[in-house]
């Protein structure tokens, strides 16, 4: 499905299927036109699938006709994390632009190409410290986490990887959004975490289930699981544990912990229910969506 977004911008994907490459190319022969590839509605594997013929493609079309000017990624930490990320883009065109809210995982390599960072408001402190590792000292790390943490909603901060900043962070204010910003929570739901990092159902530290991988999967898992496995998790607090640890979603792990919390204390008697529940609400999935 192709629409007309705004002015000299074309859009595919969304509630359809992603288009062709062959469709993309043709499209991006316009200098006056810039494209957007939608892939919210497709499954995780299906978008890395894509992104591998996709960015390869991009980048050798560019070096052939210098269109499209500029590549913006968004969530990039979902797509080029793993070792073939620097076959996946030329670096060396200086044409991208990658948004994500966890530059700790992206590839290491890649991290070390990127020349010019901006940064808005975290409190991680993961994050802080991989940033610190890419243009900082680690004997600063209180006062960035203090700055970091203690930007405005419409505040900003240029690291200090280039020569315009004079080997010091620069805050600057960013312009008011012309358009609105719709999030689209749901996506995150499928996406799997690295190997290793997987949720295990344990009874007396022995594996019962199939590891969880998404948080679609640790929700899909939870009724099969005994209840004193459920129980076990619940009481030594691993399923907020877990969400913060592995996804950084600190908001959804605070909300899970309470629900922890109040099933130790005996106010709740079944804890799955509450459990989808709240990653549900989180997320503004349907109860399909959960199954």
């Amino acid at each position: 499905m192709e629409l007309e977004a705004l002015p000299g911008v074309v859009a595919f994907g969304g509630d359809g299927s992603p288009p062709t490459l062959r469709d993309l190319s043709e499209a991006l022969r316009h200098p006056d036109r810039s494209v957007v590839v939608d892939l919210s509605h497709v499954p995780y594997n299906e978008k890395v699938d894509y992104l591998n013929s996709l960015l390869p493609m991009l980048a050798s079309l560019r070096q052939t006709t210098g269109l499209p000017h500029r590549i913006v990624i968004d969530e990039a930490h979902y797509f080029i994390h793993a070792p073939n990320a620097q076959q996946l883009l030329d670096l060396n065109s200086a044409a991208y632009t990658l948004v994500t809210y966890r530059v700790s995982e992206l590839h290491p390599e890649l991290r070390k190409a990127l020349d010019t960072v901006m940064v808005k408001r975290t409190t991680d402190p993961h994050e802080v410290r991989a940033l610190l590792a890419m243009y900082g000292d680690k004997n600063v790390e209180a006062e960035w986490e203090t700055v970091l943490g203690g930007l405005a909603d419409n505040e900003a901060i240029l690291l200090p990887g280039i020569g315009e900043v004079g080997g010091k962070w620069q805050k600057f204010k960013l312009l008011p959004r012309l358009t609105p910003h719709v999030r689209h929570r749901a996506k995150y739901l499928d996406v799997p975490i690295a190997e290793g990092k997987e949720f295990v159902f344990t009874d007396n530290g022995k594996p019962v289930e199939t590891p969880a991988r998404t948080l679609k999967e640790l929700v899909a898992l939870m009724p099969s699981s005994p209840p004193e496995v459920l129980d076990g998790h619940a009481r030594r607090g691993d399923f907020s544990r877990w969400i913060a640890e592995v996804f950084h979603d600190h908001p959804l792990a605070s909300d899970v912990r309470k629900v922890e919390q109040r099933y130790r204390l005996g106010h709740i008697r079944d804890l799955y229910p509450a459990l989808a529940e709240t990653i549900q609400e989180r997320y503004e999935s349907s109860p399909d969506m959960m199954r």
